[in-house]
């Protein structure tokens, strides 16, 4: 399924859910048009209720958008896969995916995309152990039963990635489907499993509520894992739709800021912006939801720019992917990049 919501929408309570086909979208769910902007639509992939999505929520909340001529819909997809799809179909201008999904889609299923631009520079996946058991280092992987949400996909890739940074086989890191439920921890608790995989922002949830948990960082082990803006060749060439994509990316730039400086109010009037038109689960509880924005701010920064690609961390993450098999060498990463769209001003 998939959910689509417009700002005007929200204003007189109305939703629209529609069936998303492997590579078209209904137009019946695109945006009403009352703003009087140029329509565009954003696919998430996952549900944009979620701190995750915070720059989009402030950039509509704040009227970013429609001060740009846009009228943004936001799309709630079944995963990347099918964002990627209907992306390349033209059913919507942008998605926003790892890394890892839009490389291996350009690189090994030769799906024209390009990425252009990099608003989360670093992982935004966590790996949960116990003091009990703890794994803080990427070889104490070898031989741990890790709880994964799905089959395959980035967070077992991701895992892939962390155990090669330390020369450990993916084979020797056996791994069990257990979904995203909060009951996953009791899992972990009983022995079930070692290890699981969750979000940047339930790993802070766990880690200010359950004293006995111990979280992993992938970023201390791997360069992949950064979130990208993802467009289809065809409609970057096509000169309307790139101006409507760099005013999107000028409004997420500018919302990206507003959060970055009410740091210091601790995040204060961004909770109540999002609070005012989304209902995000985080925000039922302020000291976790600074925490977690604490958390997004720092993945904002840690680029040389807000929105820009470093060019050697993208050439880093695919030389790790090629080495844990998901990617063939030799190949020129750099053709799926983007880095003339936005060039984003220097971060404080």
């Amino acid at each position: 399924m998939t959910t689509t919501t417009t700002r005007s929408a929200r204003r007189i309570g109305r939703t629209c859910a529609a069936a998303l086909a492997a590579c078209a979208v209904l137009a019946a769910c695109g945006g009403n048009g009352e703003s009087g902007g140029e329509p565009v639509t954003f696919l998430n992939v996952l549900p944009l209720e979620s701190l995750s999505f915070a720059p989009e929520m402030i950039a509509d909340t704040r009227g970013l958008f429609e001060a740009r001529g846009l009228d943004v819909t936001f799309e709630a997809t079944q995963g990347s896969a099918p964002a990627i799809q209907t992306v390349l179909s033209g059913g919507a201008e942008l998605t926003r995916i790892g890394d890892i999904e839009t490389m291996i889609a350009a690189g090994e299923r030769d799906a024209p995309l390009l990425a252009f631009g990099e608003p989360i520079h670093t992982g935004t996946i966590r790996m949960i152990s116990t003091e009990a058991a703890p794994i803080t280092r990427a070889e104490q992987f070898r031989g741990r039963l890790v709880g994964t949400p799905s089959e395959g996909g980035t967070s077992s890739i991701t895992l892939d990635l962390v155990a090669g940074s330390a020369g450990v086989p993916p084979e020797e890191v056996p791994r069990q489907v257990v979904g995203l439920s909060p009951g996953v921890f009791d899992l972990l608790t009983s022995g079930r499993v070692d290890a699981y995989i969750v979000s940047l922002d339930t790993s802070v949830l766990l880690d200010r509520t359950r004293p006995e948990a111990v979280v992993y960082d992938p970023n201390q082990d791997v360069d992949a894992g950064a979130q990208m803006y993802v467009t289809s060749a065809e409609q970057m060439a096509d000169p309307q739709t790139r101006d409507r994509l760099e005013r999107y990316a000028a409004a997420v730039e500018e919302a990206m800021q507003f959060i970055i400086d009410d740091e210091a109010n601790g995040f204060a009037e961004t909770m109540r912006l999002i609070g005012s038109e989304y209902e995000v689960p985080a925000l039922a509880d302020p000291e976790v939801a600074t925490a977690a924005l604490s958390a997004y701010v720092d993945a904002y920064t840690s680029g040389e720019t807000l929105l820009g690609v470093s060019p050697e961390r993208w050439q880093a993450a695919y030389d790790e992917i090629v080495g844990i098999g998901q990617l063939p060498p030799g190949l020129d990463p750099g053709a799926w990049l983007d880095t003339t769209l936005t060039p984003a001003a220097p971060t404080p």
